[in-house]
This record gives C-alpha cells, structure tokens and sequence, in this order.
C-alpha cells in the first residue's frame, strides 16, 4: 500500500512538470516567464505612449491643434516599434532555452 501512494507521488510530480528528485528542471521558471510577460505588456504600452506623445507634440508645434495627422503616423510608428521589440525579446529568449523551441544549433 506504501509503494502505491509513492507511485502516485511520483506520478503526480511529474505530471504537473517535476523531474525526479534532487534535478533541477532545464525548462524556464514560472518567474522568468512573468517576468518576461511582464516586460512585454510595458513595452508595448511605452512605445505606444511614447509614439502618440511625440506626435501630439508635434501638431501643437506645427498645425497649432487643427491637425492629428502626425498624432495617428506617430502611434503607427509607436506601435511598430513595440512589436518589433516584443518580436526580438521573445526570439533572444528562445534561443536562449534550446529545450523550449529554440533554433539555436
């Protein structure tokens, strides 16, 4: 009976992504990939800000606010920039873990 609740133990661990004990998993932490989630939603929204601020600025300075032309190219560009950056940090990570996806050969 003891040896049945030890196999579901064992079992059980590595189901839900425990390895065998004493070894340390190879696959990212639950912390790396928040953070990385993380990182990835305030970049996004910065460069959004960050673009929508630079054109709303430059309306007031040249079409003295009768224009949002360079507000909407600017948050475009914002917008772009997040994703290229989101797209870069996401492929540095996985080629970092090979085990996970990663084309690093």
């Amino acid at each position: 009976m003891r040896e049945n609740k030890l196999l579901v133990l064992v079992y059980s661990l590595r189901m839900f992504g425990g390895g065998p004990l004493g070894k340390k998993k190879k696959s990212a932490s639950v912390w790396h990939i928040l953070g990385l989630m993380t990182n990835i939603g305030i970049t996004l929204a910065a460069s959004v800000l960050i673009g929508y601020y630079m054109g709303h600025y430059l309306d007031r300075w040249l079409f003295h606010k009768t224009g949002y032309v360079m507000t909407m190219i600017f948050s475009l560009f914002g917008v772009g920039a997040g994703f290229s950056a989101v797209f870069k940090m996401i492929n540095k990570t996985l080629d970092k873990d090979e085990g996970n996806g990663g084309n690093k050969e």
